[in-house]
């Protein structure tokens, strides 16, 4: 089992990970790497009355595809601490002396869990940009990025001074003329467009996300009714309690599946993880890498054993809503870290 694995690399390395995940009531439960899953647990009370109740809040990780994005409605489970609420109801008796007596109070509640992360509303459809306000690497026959930093459609460029220009591309790649060309948004939001006819996880189309640009290089949206970047479920993020930054690096995917589109926590903060909604392309799932302390977005990277960042990274995450509107998770360490 990877849990007990990951455990101990959490010990050695400081644990710097905690998931707060706010589940359809709004109740926000924390988990670490290395929670197990275990059964709900009722107590009775006493004949005075008192009770208390434990239920185990449970996140499901959905079960990977042959390319290891999973759909969303997986049937292993992760428990996390509960919330536990306890109340006594007080009994009064009178002696013949009219004395009278009543039970302990009650201990105090648990402290409030962490406040739930407010859903942004998603942007209005926009035209896409000319990208003339960036100064972008664009090398000969290939297509200019639209966006520069900052911008109101909430694209984030990668790495804008190599071949890739700004778009979620591995660094030596170029969108050209007659392609597909995925752009990477900021912590908590996905891209909303990607190729319509793409119908299976490892076919063709798989890699068709993002813009489409026709023979002429002139880009073109697939869902103009659609935002570029769409707010996710903004219901899991990663808390840093370590000194140093840690970086999680999403994949893109649609696209190349390279893990660069970065979200960095930075010492005593915490960063949002993208996890999609099941309207997301063909009921995908999310997938980060998550770096060791002391990382940032440039080690959101393809890595080797001599290098572990990216896909050699420590830890594993998946995220997504499963059609009955709950979100699944899963975190597991990653069996290429040494």
């Amino acid at each position: 089992a990877p849990f007990p694995a990951l455990l101990d690399l959490g010990q050695l390395i400081g644990e710097p990970l905690a998931i707060f995940i706010q589940q359809p009531n709004n109740q926000v439960v924390t988990m670490s790497p290395g929670d197990y899953a275990s059964e709900d647990k009722t107590t009775a009370g006493s004949s005075s009355g008192s009770h208390s109740e434990s239920s185990s809040s449970k996140v499901h990780g959905g079960p990977s595809n042959n390319n290891g994005h999973g759909g969303n409605n997986g049937p292993s489970s992760v428990a996390t601490t509960p919330w536990t609420t306890s109340s006594s109801s007080s009994s009064s008796s009178s002696s013949s002396s009219g004395s009278s007596s009543s039970a302990a109070p009650p201990p105090p509640p648990p402290p409030p869990p962490p406040p739930p992360q407010s859903q942004p509303q998603p942007p209005a459809a926009g035209e896409i940009p000319d990208g003339q306000g960036n100064n972008f690497n664009t090398a000969a026959g290939a297509v200019r990025f639209p966006w520069n930093f900052g911008n109101s459609d909430n694209v984030v460029p990668i790495t804008p001074m190599m071949s890739n220009g700004g778009w979620a591309m591995s660094p030596n790649q170029q969108c050209k003329a007659n392609s597909w060309c995925p752009y990477a948004c900021l912590p908590g939001y996905y891209s909303a467009q990607w190729d319509p006819s793409a119908t299976s996880y490892n076919g063709r189309g798989s890699m068709n996300g993002g813009l489409f640009a026709d023979a002429s290089g002139r880009l073109t949206k697939p869902f103009a009714d659609r935002p570029f970047c769409a707010p996710g479920m903004f219901n899991a993020r990663v808390v840093n309690k370590l000194s140093q930054s840690v970086s999680a690096c999403q994949t893109v995917y649609p696209g190349n599946e390279a893990m660069i589109i970065p979200s960095v926590a930075q010492p005593g903060g915490s960063v949002s993880l993208n996890v999609v909604p099941s309207s997301y392309w063909l009921g995908t799932s999310s997938q980060f890498y998550v770096n060791l302390a002391g990382s940032s977005g440039d080690q959101c990277i393809w890595g080797n054993d001599d290098k572990p960042v990216g896909n050699w990274a420590p830890y594993i995450f998946g995220g997504g809503q499963g059609k009955d509107g709950n979100t699944y998770i899963s975190i597991q360490y990653n069996p290429l870290y040494t």
